[in-house]
């Protein structure tokens, strides 16, 4: 562990932590797991990342549990921001204001979700599927997780929304990914190196297989799993977008750097409904009726969720923070 730490600490500019409280706190994110890493590395620019992976990458051979974990804010609930070997954590440094131009935002992902929505909101613009943990996340586990909210039944998830990704993949290099009409595929293609034989391959494996693939495509309203092959190919606008293979990946396929998201226009008025029910044996019904209605959002729970929500609001309001409270109680305000 001391090895692997001084080693870091020679190609990379950030900082490297190996103390019993640093990897502690590392140890968990949202998830109920505990997983302790050997070091935790605060890459502070696009250099030291691709200083880290072109490590990992060329000592593997020594050490075959040696792997980079990426987090951002580790509010993942699944585990996904947290690693036996290397946890590569974005907050420190690639935390920059994002930029906002027209109806596009660039941001990196250390960037918290509630410093994001306070450039977009000076636009009048907001990125409508944040997940409830917006006051807590960051942008990197939206792009990578396709995340999604209260706002989700109406405007979908992340995968709608993402332009563009900025990443370091397995050979250390930086990559652009967007979205690409047929003759920039055909250029990319074209292209004798690692970018242009990942063009390749993912063309051929989903237009061999396409009808089999577009079968395969869950009919769900959200999807986190990762690894939509489905939505890369649009064959009738001609447009092959690897984007859509980027989020929901959770970070397995690269380390993310930069993303552009598409915004949509914040509603000038807001109204909530509340419903008291005696049971939930109508609740099917009164789902299926509202929806007719096209709503922002239509979210249920019983008197156990509630009882459970406020067992752990303490805990909520730890991580929240006071400032966290007060923006939270606010955003509720314009539904009274």
């Amino acid at each position: 562990m001391v090895d692997l730490a001084n080693d870091l600490k020679k190609i990379i500019k950030g900082d490297v932590e190996a103390d019993e409280e640093t990897l502690k706190t590392y140890s968990h994110d949202a998830s109920l797991f505990e997983v302790k890493p050997q070091v935790v590395v605060f890459p502070k620019d696009q250099k030291d990342v691709e200083s880290l992976v072109k490590y990992v990458s060329k000592n593997t051979k020594n050490n075959s549990k040696l792997s980079l974990t990426g987090r951002s804010a580790g509010t993942d609930m699944s585990g996904g921001s947290i690693g036996e070997s290397i946890i590569v954590a974005f907050g420190k440094y690639f935390n920059h204001t994002p930029s906002v131009k027209g109806n596009i935002a660039t941001t990196e992902p250390g960037v918290f979700y509630r410093d994001f929505e306070v450039e977009t909101l000076k636009q009048n613009l907001i990125f409508p599927s944040y997940p409830a943990s917006r006051g807590i996340c960051a942008m990197g586990g939206i792009l990578n997780n396709n995340s999604g909210g209260e706002k989700s039944l109406q405007y979908g998830t992340t995968e709608k929304y993402i332009r563009r990704v900025k990443v370091v993949l397995k050979d250390g290099k930086t990559y652009e990914f967007k979205s690409l009409n047929e003759a920039g595929l055909n250029m990319k293609m074209a292209q004798n190196d690692f970018e242009g034989e990942i063009y390749n391959k993912l063309y051929k494996l989903i237009t061999t297989n396409y009808e089999d693939i577009m079968e395969a495509k869950p009919d769900v309203s959200k999807n986190s799993a990762g690894y939509f092959l489905w939505n890369i190919l649009d064959r009738k606008k001609k447009i092959f977008d690897l984007t859509q293979l980027w989020t929901g990946a959770q970070g397995t396929l690269g380390l993310l750097l930069e993303g552009d998201l598409e915004l949509v226009p914040v509603h000038k008025h807001r109204g909530m409904l509340i419903i008291y029910l005696r049971d939930m044996a109508h609740l099917g019904q009164i789902v299926n009726e509202v929806l007719t209605l096209k709503p922002e959002s239509f979210e249920s729970y019983d008197d156990n969720t509630l009882k459970l929500a406020l067992k752990y609001f303490p805990e909520f309001t730890k991580q929240l923070g006071p400032i966290g409270m007060i923006q939270a109680g606010i955003a509720f305000l314009p539904a009274f």
